[in-house]
C-alpha cells in the first residue's frame, strides 16, 4: 500500500497568527495605529498601520486576534455571571433550539448586535431576558461575536487587488518567484502547462516548455478596488516589495467605434500625480458620447465596482528583472487603500547569440577544427560544442539543415562509444527554472551518417534558444536567438 499523506499540522494558523501579531508587537507605534484603525472601523487607517510595519499581507489573521480579544471582554462585562451547566449533548440541543428563532429574526438579532457594539449592559440583558435566552448568554454572546468578527475583518481588510497581469490571473497563477503561468483571462492567450511530472523521472524526458512566464512588451494590467467610494486610483512600480514606488502614469487608450457615426479615439490620462480618475466629473464632449466620462475598457462601466483595465504599462520602462507592482484608490476625502505588492519578473532581451564550435575528432581521438570543413565517411565523428543559455531559459535544439529544406535533429552518440543512450542536443527547461539551458561550453558527438537521410552536401549546424516571456500579453514562443557553423558532409 502506497503511504497516505501526512496532515497538515492542526495548529499551524494559530501559529501563523501568533507570528504576525508578534511581528507586529514589535513595532508599538504601528501596534497602537492599527488597534486605532481597528476600533474605529477605519480600513484605511487599518491597513496603512500594517502596510507601515511590513504586515499588510497579514491583515486577516491580525484583524481575527483584535476582534477575537475583543469578543473575550465583552462577553465578560456583558455576561458578567459565568455559566455553570456541563455541556451535554442536552444542554448543546437546548442551545440550538433557543437560538434557531432568534436567527430567523433580523430585527431580534440586530437589536441583540447594536446593544453589544456599544457595551449597552442593560439593554443587552433586557432582549435578552424579553428573548428567553438568559441562561445562554455567553454563548449567544460569543455566537453573535464571531459571526460579526467575520465581517467586521472582511470589510477591514478588502484592499485594491491587481486581478491581471499579460492576461494571466494573479496573484493566484504567479509563483513566489514572480513567474505567471496560464490558464489566462481569456484562456486562449497563455495556454496552461502540460501534465506533470516536475521534474521528469529518471529516464523520462521533460515536459513540453509552458509555465513560470516573465513579462515583456505592453502588459496588460486589470485591478479592482474594494472601494466604493474610491475616485481615483494610481499603479506604481518597484524594485523592492517595501518602495520607493513610482507611477505608472501611461495614457490608457480605448477604441473607435466600428460602426458610423465613428467616434473619437478614447483616452485616459493621468493627472501630475499619476492618478487617473475612476469617475470623470466633466461633462462628457460631444454629449452624444458617453463613453467619454470615466473608466472604459471594464467590467460594469464607468464607476468604482468591478473588474477594471488600469493600464498598458510599457514593461521596457523598467530594466529586466523581478520588479513589485501595486494598485492605489482614494476616495474624495484623500483616504488611500493600497494593494499587497504583487511580484512579476520583466524580460525583454532576447537569448544572447549562441556559441558553437565544430571539430573532426579523428579515430586516433586527435581533434581538428571545422569552419566550412569538409569531412567523409571514416574520418571519424564531429565534436558539437555549444554554449546557449538564458536567465530565463525555455528550450534548445539543434539541427543540421541542407539539401534543399532537408532537417536533421543532431543526436549525441555515447562518448566513449557503447556507453551510455543517445541523447538529444535539443532540450527544455522541464519546468524548473534553475534550468538556465547550456551557460557552460557543452561537446556532443554526433555521428551523422547513422541518419540515413543524410546526403552529400553542405549543411548549416544550428542551434536556436529562446526563453519564457510572455510578450504584448501571448504567450507565442517568448524571444529567440540562433547561431550557427556551416560544414560540407560526404557519404
Amino acid at each position: 500500500m502506497s503511504e497516505q499523506p501526512l496532515e497538515a499540522d492542526p495548529l499551524q494558523e494559530l501559529r501563523e497568527l501568533a507570528a504576525a501579531a508578534a511581528a507586529l508587537a514589535k513595532n508599538e507605534e504601528a501596534f497602537d495605529a492599527a488597534f486605532a484603525g481597528f476600533a474605529a472601523g477605519d480600513a484605511t487607517r487599518f491597513q496603512a498601520a500594517l502596510d507601515a510595519a511590513g504586515l499588510g499581507h497579514e491583515c486577516h489573521r491580525i484583524c481575527a486576534l483584535f476582534c477575537e480579544k475583543r469578543c473575550v471582554g465583552r462577553c465578560l462585562r456583558l455576561c458578567p455571571e459565568r455559566p455553570d451547566r456541563p455541556v451535554t449533548a442536552a444542554e448543546v440541543r437546548e442551545f440550538v433550539e433557543a437560538i434557531a428563532p432568534l436567527a430567523a429574526k433580523k430585527t431580534a438579532l440586530d437589536k441583540l448586535v447594536a446593544a453589544a457594539d456599544r457595551d449597552d449592559l442593560k439593554a443587552w440583558q433586557a432582549e435578552l431576558k424579553r428573548l428567553g435566552l438568559e441562561r445562554f448568554c455567553h454563548q449567544v454572546c460569543h455566537f453573535l461575536c464571531r459571526q460579526r468578527c467575520r465581517l467586521v475583518c472582511r470589510g477591514l481588510c478588502e484592499r485594491p487587488l491587481i486581478t491581471r497581469v499579460s492576461s494571466m490571473i494573479a496573484p493566484d497563477n504567479f509563483n513566489a518567484l514572480g513567474f505567471g503561468t496560464g490558464p489566462s483571462l481569456p484562456p486562449f492567450q497563455v495556454p496552461p502547462p502540460p501534465p506533470g511530472p516536475w521534474p521528469p523521472a529518471p529516464g523520462q524526458l521533460p515536459p513540453p516548455d509552458a509555465g513560470n512566464h516573465p513579462i515583456g512588451g505592453s502588459s496588460w494590467l486589470m485591478g479592482v478596488f474594494n472601494f466604493p467610494a474610491a475616485v481615483k486610483y494610481r499603479i506604481e512600480v518597484s524594485d523592492a516589495p517595501g518602495g520607493p514606488y513610482d507611477p505608472i502614469a501611461e495614457d490608457v487608450l480605448g477604441w473607435n467605434n466600428p460602426v458610423p457615426p465613428h467616434l473619437p479615439l478614447l483616452e485616459r490620462k493621468a493627472d501630475a500625480g499619476g492618478w487617473f480618475s475612476i469617475v470623470d466629473v466633466i461633462p462628457p464632449s460631444p454629449p452624444t458620447d458617453p463613453l467619454k466620462r470615466g473608466i472604459f475598457v471594464s467590467d460594469g462601466g464607468p464607476n468604482a465596482v468591478g473588474e477594471k483595465t488600469l493600464v498598458y504599462w510599457s514593461t521596457a520602462s523598467v530594466p529586466d528583472g523581478v520588479h513589485y507592482l501595486r494598485l492605489l484608490a482614494r476616495d474624495g476625502g484623500g483616504n488611500v487603500r493600497t494593494s499587497s505588492p504583487q511580484k512579476v519578473v520583466v524580460d525583454n532581451t532576447p537569448p544572447p547569440t549562441p556559441v558553437i564550435k565544430l571539430q573532426l575528432r579523428k579515430n586516433d581521438g586527435t581533434l581538428v577544427d571545422l569552419k566550412c570543413g569538409k569531412v567523409r565517411r571514416g574520418d571519424g565523428l564531429i565534436r558539437i560544442t555549444i554554449q546557449a543559455t538564458d536567465p530565463n531559459f525555455s528550450q534548445c535544439s539543434g539541427a543540421a539543415e541542407g539539401n534543399t529544406s532537408l532537417t536533421v535533429p543532431v543526436v549525441a552518440v555515447p562518448d566513449p562509444p557503447g556507453v551510455g543512450p543517445a541523447v538529444p542536443l535539443s532540450k527544455n527547461y522541464g519546468y524548473n527554472p534553475a534550468d538556465t539551458g547550456y551557460p557552460v561550453p557543452v561537446s556532443f558527438l554526433w555521428d551523422p551518417w547513422s541518419d540515413p537521410r543524410v546526403v552529400s552536401c553542405c549543411y548549416i549546424v544550428r542551434i536556436d534558444i529562446r526563453d519564457r516571456a510572455v510578450v504584448g500579453n501571448v504567450w507565442s514562443g517568448g524571444h529567440g536567438s540562433s547561431g550557427w557553423e556551416a560544414i560540407e558532409i560526404g557519404v
